[in-house]
């Protein structure tokens, strides 16, 4: 008769965008007979204050369901700094029906929950712009986030935000006593950009952000699943570029306040301040790509990969 270990009274929480809850993402190769209960709350298209907020109330539910903080290990990897939410209600919100209609809702969610089950979207929900441009089968979402990111966005505020919703992470994690390593699905730190170099289909075009690592630029085509970084390409990438806290001054006192000693960044010759996406594919060399069919976001095996050598590595300093 097999024995079964008892697994470890501890519990590790996940906060992040679909880079940390897509298909099966790194959170789900946690051995948690090993390491402990793991409590993904993660959603795809997250921005940093959904983030944010979504990881506090998970650890309050905790606290009050008698776990100590001393058993809570946190893991965080940060989104883009250009997604929002806006919180629709039934109560205030005019258009509230209208935003919640449609088939699958990816564009709204949820954290609370009430006897065992999140507050219903008919009462109230988060709607999440995700990308710009994004084209939710909810046509009155699309246009009320065309009309944020045309009339009000802007990068300085987006990023002043995004620090202030990790530093109200990071301030109540730090009055609670509890461990935790931040990190970034890439780097959000930096003005960057990629130019492709000769030899190339689209040489010349310039990329920045998530496209630099979806690997387009490549051949031209939206996927192929050995499309892996040339390692002739040695050029500069966020490797000494400008930060954003130098940039925007709105920003720099913020950025003062960040234990950056609680973060977990991908650097090299290339990089500096980089996430998981520079760590894929420049330190590991693998294709961007969840199976086959999706350029934006880590294979299994990337996800896999990831836990052996960082977090496994980042648990045994918690618990040492």
């Amino acid at each position: 008769m097999e024995i079964k270990l008892k697994r470890p009274d501890k519990h590790i929480i996940t906060g992040g965008c679909s880079f940390t809850n897509c298909a099966k993402s790194w959170p789900y190769h946690i051995d948690q007979e090993k390491h402990g209960w793991v409590h993904n709350v993660a959603t795809p298209g997250a921005g940093q204050a959904f983030i944010s907020r979504s990881v506090i109330y998970e650890i309050e539910e905790m606290i009050g369901n008698g776990i100590s903080t001393e058993d809570i290990d946190v893991f965080v990897m940060w989104s883009g700094i250009d997604r929002y939410e806006i919180l629709s209600t039934e109560k205030e919100t005019p258009m509230h029906k209208l935003y919640i209609e449609g088939n699958d809702m990816n564009w709204l969610e949820n954290f609370i929950f009430r006897n065992g089950h999140r507050i219903p979207f008919r009462e109230s929900c988060w709607l999440k712009s995700s990308t710009r441009g994004m084209q939710w089968e909810n046509k009155p979402v699309v246009k009320l986030f065309d009309i944020y990111f045309k009339y009000f966005h802007t990068e300085e505020e987006s990023f002043v935000r995004s620090l202030e919703n990790i530093l109200r992470l990071q301030w109540y994690l730090d009055s609670k006593n509890i461990k935790y390593k931040f990190m970034c699905w890439q780097n959000i730190f930096n003005k960057y950009s990629f130019t492709v170099p000769k030899g190339y289909p689209s040489a010349g075009e310039v990329n920045r952000g998530h496209n630099i690592w979806c690997m387009g630029w490549f051949d031209n085509h939206h996927w192929k699943p050995n499309r892996i970084f040339p390692k002739d390409v040695t050029c500069k990438i966020s490797k000494d570029t400008p930060l954003l806290k130098d940039l925007y001054e709105n920003s720099t006192h913020l950025w003062d306040m960040l234990d950056l000693d609680k973060w977990w960044f991908y650097e090299d010759k290339q990089i500096e301040y980089g996430g998981f996406a520079e760590w894929i594919i420049l330190g590991k060399r693998h294709p961007f790509g969840n199976g086959y069919e999706d350029p934006g976001h880590p294979s299994e095996e990337s996800h896999g990969a990831f836990v052996k050598e960082v977090i496994y590595k980042l648990l045994k300093e918690f618990r040492e």
